[in-house]
């Protein structure tokens, strides 16, 4: 490395050096190393590209970042080349989140933008997708679904609005009673004794379990 470092500093004059993890297969300690290094022996700005290829590509430029790099790229939605590029949408929520940085980003505004982004590019956001997937804020299970409501940061890494969502109570094979209870009251379905609800909450979970798939409001 020092002698590489040497033969760029010789030979050109960059303005920064670049990190890239073409094939996404770096840990995030490694990449960490190099950024260290690198600006030990240059005395640079280190920017970072990373793919996804398993999984690491936010990780690695998180860590990237605790180690003094000042530009890390991202694409909104992870979109790129094979598995994809550092999704920024998530890259941003952990400069904001994890690591307490001012980003002056309008996280209201980034679920619209990965909307956007899936019409344009015709690129399904996966349902289970970090920050902006439709199951993102959602509970099945029946411990703690008032808190959904009532006090999401229980529930959730972040409070749904801070991304311009709204927690939801989902029905499945893993409801309970206060699941099935909030949904009528939702509904204006009244006086529904306990033995009824019982009875509800048994055809959700058997649909559930058919269906093998969460269930509709109809």
């Amino acid at each position: 490395l020092d002698n590489l470092f040497a033969g760029i500093m010789k030979y050109s004059s960059p303005d920064s050096i670049g990190i890239v993890d073409t094939m996404g297969c770096a840990l995030p300690e490694a990449i960490k190393y190099l950024v260290r290094k690198a600006k030990k022996l240059t005395g640079l700005p280190i920017e970072v590209h990373t793919h996804n290829d398993f999984g690491m590509g936010v990780a690695t430029e998180l860590a990237a970042v605790t180690a003094g790099a000042e530009v890390v790229h991202s694409c909104i939605n992870g979109l790129g080349e094979r598995t994809g590029n550092a999704a920024l949408e998530e890259l941003m929520m952990g400069l904001h989140v994890l690591l307490g940085m001012d980003t002056l980003y309008k996280f209201d505004k980034i679920t619209k933008l990965a909307k956007l982004a899936e019409e344009i590019s015709g690129i399904k956001i996966p349902r289970n997708k970090p920050v902006t997937g439709e199951g993102n804020f959602t509970r099945e299970s029946g411990i703690g679904v008032d808190l959904v409501i009532k006090t999401p940061l229980a529930m959730f890494a972040t409070d749904p609005k801070f991304t311009g969502r709204e927690g939801k109570i989902v029905l499945g094979k893993k409801s309970g009673k206060l699941s099935v209870k909030y949904y009528l009251e939702k509904l204006g379905i009244k006086n529904v004794s306990e033995e009824q609800t019982m009875e509800i909450v048994k055809k959700v979970k058997k649909i559930g379990i058919n269906k093998r798939a969460l269930l509709n409001e109809e």
